[in-house]
C-alpha cells in the first residue's frame, strides 16, 4: 500500500525505495516514523470499515445543553489584542464569501464545493480517505497549501470581529456568513476524508479558528442548535486526530506546537466531552517537553524563520492568555518561551511599518487571524551592535533609522533542516521602511522546482556562491543534507560607535574545499564596508549577489541606489557585475512579497573565476 502524506510531514518515506534512501542516508528516524504512520492509516482504514464511534459519532441538542462552552450566555474566551484594518471594499468581500488566497480568487458557494477546489489550478481534490491524497510535488491537483488556506476558517474570526464592530444590519451578514460556512464545511468534509484532513496542523489551526469565531459571534447567532452540534462535532473528531498523529512525535516544531494549543483549548474547554482530560494532559506534555525546540534561550528559532517564529510565538500567547482568563496555572518555561520569542522578535521588526523581514520559509502563516497582535515589549531596541549567539544573528543600528542584520546562524533544525534556507552569511539592509538590500522570501514549497530551489538557494540570498552549488545539499523540496557550520569569528563595538562583526561558514568545505568569511564594517559617517575572503585550493567560479530593493542607477564608480531621502553609491571591487531584473536564464532579479506571489526586482551579480583565495570588496555610502 502506497501512502501519501502531508507536505509539513513528507519527510519520512513512503515507500520501500524511500525507505531504503532513508537508511542510506543515515535517517533511520525517518524509516520508524514512516512505518509507524503507516501503522496509523492501517488503523483508521479498519476503524473506518468497523464503524469505529470515534468517526461516526452525530452529538444532540443534549449534548450541546450539557456544554459549558456550548450553553453560555458570555463569552468564554479571553479578550484579545487585535488590530482589524479593512476598506469597505474588503469587509464587503468577506460579507460576500469572497477571500484572496494568496492571490487566487476564491468564493464560497453553498454545496461546499469550494472547500475542495484548488485556487491555483482549478482543480477538485478528491474526497477520499486522506492517506491516499496525493499532495507532493507533482500531484494533479495543485499546491496543497492553497487549499488549505480557506478551510484554516480563521477568515471567520475575522468576520466575528467584524461583527462585534458593525452596526445591526451588517452585523447580521457577518454572523451568518459565519455560520453558514461553517456549518458547510463540517458537512463538506466528514472526519478522515479529504485533503484537510492530511495535516495535523492544519486540523490545529481550524480548530482554535471555530472556537474563537463562534465565541466572538456568541450573543447575535442565528442557528444556536446546528452550529454548537458542529462545532462538537469538529473538536471531538479534531483533537482525536491532533493526539493520535502527534502521539507519534512530529519532526516539525511548529506544528506540534499547533496541535498542543488546540488540544489544550479543546481539553479545557471542552471538559464535559470523554477524552477531554486526556487532551488536555497530553497538550500541556507535549508543551513542556517540546517547548526548548520551539524556542531557543536567546528567543530565537531553530527553525531559523522569523515567520515560522512569530507564528509559535502568537501560539504561545493563546495559551497564556487561555491559562490567565481561567485562572488557572500554567508552567512557567511556557510563559518564558512566550516573552523570549516577543523580545526576540521586537528586535527584528522594522521602527517603520512593524514588519519582520522574510528571513527562512514563511507561507503566510498566523495562528489565528493576521489581525492578532500580542502587546510587543515597551522598550526602544538597542543602538549599535546586538547579538544572538544562540540564533546566529547580529543586528547593526547606525544613524538615519539605519540597520543591517547579518545571519551567521546555522542551516536549521536537525536532522531534516526543514525550512530553513543556504544563506550563511547573508546581510539584509535597511533605512527607515526602505528595503536596500533585501531577502527575496520564499514563494513556494511544492511548485515548480526551479522556483522552489532558486528562493531557497544561496542564490537567492546577499551571499558568495560557489561553483554554482548551494551551501548545503538540498534533498526534496523541504529538507537539506550536509548542512553548513557557522563561526563568529569577532564583533566589536568602539565607545565612537563604529561596529565591527566577522563570521565564515564552512558550507563548501568538504565538497569543494572552500571557506568564505565575511566582514561587516559599519562606520558613524553611515558608510558600509562588506569584506569576502573566500580561502582553499584550485580554480572556482564566484558568484557574488545583491538583491536590492530600491531603484539601482549605473554609474561610473558603481551604483547609484536611489529612492531613498539621501540617495547612496554601491561600488565592488573583485568581479565583473552585472543587473538582472526578472531574468529567467539566468534566474535572477525575483523576490516574493507572499506566498505564491513573485515579482521583478533588481539583482546585482559579480563573478569572478580563478584561483583561491580571492576577496570581494562591497561598499555603501551617502553621496
Amino acid at each position: 500500500m502506497r501512502v501519501t502524506v502531508s507536505f509539513r510531514s513528507n519527510l519520512f518515506p513512503r515507500t520501500l525505495e524511500e525507505s531504503a534512501k532513508a537508511l542510506a542516508a543515515g535517517r533511520p528516524e525517518d524509516w520508524w516514523h514512516g512505518a509507524r504512520e503507516r501503522g496509523l492509516f492501517s488503523l483508521f482504514r479498519l476503524q473506518r470499515q468497523l464503524g469505529s464511534r470515534w468517526l461516526s459519532r452525530s452529538f444532540t441538542e443534549q449534548d450541546t445543553a450539557a456544554s459549558s462552552f456550548c450553553r453560555s450566555a458570555y463569552p468564554v474566551l479571553p479578550p484579545l489584542s487585535w488590530h482589524v484594518d479593512l476598506d469597505a471594499a474588503s469587509v464587503d468581500a468577506l460579507l460576500s464569501g469572497r477571500l484572496s488566497v494568496f492571490g487566487f480568487p476564491w468564493h464560497w458557494t453553498a454545496d461546499g464545493s469550494c472547500w475542495h477546489q484548488a485556487p491555483d489550478t482549478g482543480q477538485t481534490w478528491p474526497r477520499r480517505f486522506f492517506p491516499g491524497i496525493p499532495v507532493d510535488r507533482g500531484n494533479p491537483y495543485g499546491d496543497a497549501r492553497l487549499v488549505w488556506e480557506p478551510s484554516r476558517l480563521q477568515h471567520l474570526v475575522t468576520l466575528g470581529l467584524i461583527a462585534q464592530k458593525a452596526d445591526p444590519a451588517v452585523r447580521a451578514r457577518a454572523v451568518a456568513a459565519v455560520e453558514t460556512q461553517f456549518l458547510s464545511w463540517v458537512a463538506a468534509n466528514p472526519l478522515l476524508i479529504g485533503v484537510h484532513y492530511v495535516s495535523p496542523m492544519e486540523c490545529a489551526l481550524r480548530l482554535l479558528a471555530s472556537c474563537y469565531a463562534l465565541d466572538l459571534i456568541r450573543p447575535w447567532m442565528q442557528e444556536p442548535r446546528a452550529v454548537w452540534g458542529a462545532l462538537l462535532t469538529l473538536v471531538s473528531g479534531h483533537a482525536e486526530l491532533i493526539r493520535k498523529r502527534l502521539a507519534l512525535r512530529s519532526p516539525i516544531p511548529h506544528e506540534t506546537l499547533a496541535g498542543a494549543a488546540a488540544l489544550v483549548h479543546a481539553g479545557s474547554l471542552f471538559t464535559e466531552l470523554e477524552q477531554a482530560e486526556r487532551w488536555l494532559a497530553f497538550g500541556l506534555y507535549l508543551l513542556e517537553d517540546n517547548t526548548p525546540r520551539h524556542i531557543s534561550q536567546d528567543g530565537g528559532s531553530q527553525e531559523q524563520g522569523l515567520g515560522y517564529l512569530r507564528f509559535s510565538s502568537d501560539l504561545y500567547g493563546l495559551l497564556v492568555a487561555l491559562f490567565d482568563h481561567q485562572q488557572r496555572p500554567l508552567p512557567e518555561k511556557i510563559r518564558q518561551a512566550f516573552d523570549r520569542s516577543r523580545a526576540f522578535l521586537h528586535e527584528f521588526r522594522a521602527a517603520a511599518d512593524d514588519r519582520l523581514p522574510p528571513i527562512g520559509d514563511g507561507d503566510g502563516e498566523t495562528a489565528l487571524a493576521p489581525s492578532l497582535r500580542f502587546r510587543t515589549p515597551a522598550r526602544k531596541p538597542a543602538s549599535g551592535l546586538t547579538t544572538f549567539h544562540l540564533s546566529g544573528y547580529s543586528i547593526i543600528r547606525g544613524r538615519g533609522a539605519q540597520r543591517a542584520i547579518f545571519d551567521h546562524g546555522p542551516l536549521g533544525m536537525p536532522p531534516r533542516y526543514a525550512h530553513g534556507h543556504a544563506d550563511a552569511l547573508s546581510m539584509i539592509l535597511q533605512i527607515g521602511s526602505q528595503d536596500l538590500l533585501i531577502d527575496p522570501g520564499t514563494y513556494t514549497y511544492l511548485g515548480d522546482e526551479a522556483w522552489r530551489t532558486y528562493f531557497r538557494g544561496t542564490r537567492g540570498h546577499n551571499t558568495v556562491t560557489v561553483d554554482g552549488l548551494d551551501q548545503a545539499v538540498p534533498q526534496g523540496a523541504l529538507t537539506w543534507s550536509q548542512p553548513f557550520d557557522t563561526h563568529l569569528v569577532y564583533r566589536e563595538e568602539t565607545p565612537e560607535g563604529k561596529v565591527t562583526v566577522i563570521a565564515r561558514h564552512y558550507g563548501y568545505k568538504e565538497r569543494l574545499g572552500v571557506v568564505h568569511l565575511r566582514g561587516i564594517s559599519y562606520d558613524t559617517s553611515g558608510s558600509w564596508m562588506i569584506w569576502d575572503w573566500l580561502t582553499g585550493s584550485g580554480t572556482h567560479h564566484l558568484e557574488l549577489n545583491w538583491h536590492v530593493g530600491c531603484r539601482v542607477v549605473p554609474v561610473d564608480e558603481g551604483y547609484r541606489l536611489e529612492g531613498l531621502e539621501q540617495p547612496l553609491l554601491l561600488t565592488i571591487e573583485g568581479g565583473t557585475s552585472r543587473l538582472y531584473e526578472g531574468s529567467l536564464q539566468p534566474m535572477a532579479g525575483w523576490k516574493s512579497s507572499r506566498y505564491g506571489n513573485k515579482e521583478p526586482i533588481t539583482t546585482i551579480r559579480v563573478e569572478h573565476r580563478g584561483p583561491l583565495p580571492h576577496e570581494f570588496m562591497t561598499r555603501i555610502r551617502l553621496i
